[in-house]
């Protein structure tokens, strides 16, 4: 395998395992983003899905994230030109964004704990509403990875057919 098709290997391999964490271990927890949905739970059982939230599941998809953005650095030394490192670069510098956009989501939950444990669950409607805003927000700059891809691969650098 060419070290091209290793790099392109290293790059779908971080971004199929951050698809899979986003489908198997975050998406099912932002069911409840929804008002409705909360109020179905206890107040042990809420509390319970904002420290999950906050320890362990968007940690988990920031993490994702930053392995999918080293794998984009380790792959901009194969890139054939000027354009194509561009474009890679700009695939990098969206996942920072995206990043720093989830340390964002981090803390609204956090400040909803907070609320919460102040004032129960009809304080926390505005952090509601910031979370699922949060949410489009980072849905909309994930979307634009597959913008660089069709850039690169309009570029001729198309995936190997055996990976």
């Amino acid at each position: 395998m060419s070290e091209m098709e290793e790099g392109w290997k290293r790059v779908l391999g971080a971004f199929e395992d951050w698809i899979e964490y986003e489908a198997s271990e975050f998406g099912p927890w932002t069911a409840y983003f929804s008002l409705d949905n909360l109020r179905d739970l206890t107040e042990e059982e809420r509390l319970g899905w904002m420290h999950k939230m906050y320890d362990e599941v968007i940690p988990g998809r920031i993490d994702k994230c930053r392995e999918a953005g080293v794998a984009l650095e380790d792959f901009l030394p194969f890139m054939p030109d000027n354009e194509a490192i561009e474009t890679v670069r700009s695939m990098i510098d969206l996942s920072i964004v995206l990043q720093d956009s989830m340390m964002h989501l981090s803390d609204i939950v956090a400040q909803m704990m907070e609320e919460y444990r102040e004032g129960g669950l009809d304080e926390i409607v505005p952090l509601l509403e910031s979370l699922a805003s949060a949410e489009e927000d980072i849905r909309h700059h994930m979307s634009l990875f597959s913008k660089g891809f069709g850039k690169l691969r309009a570029m001729g650098l198309e995936i190997p057919e055996e990976i």
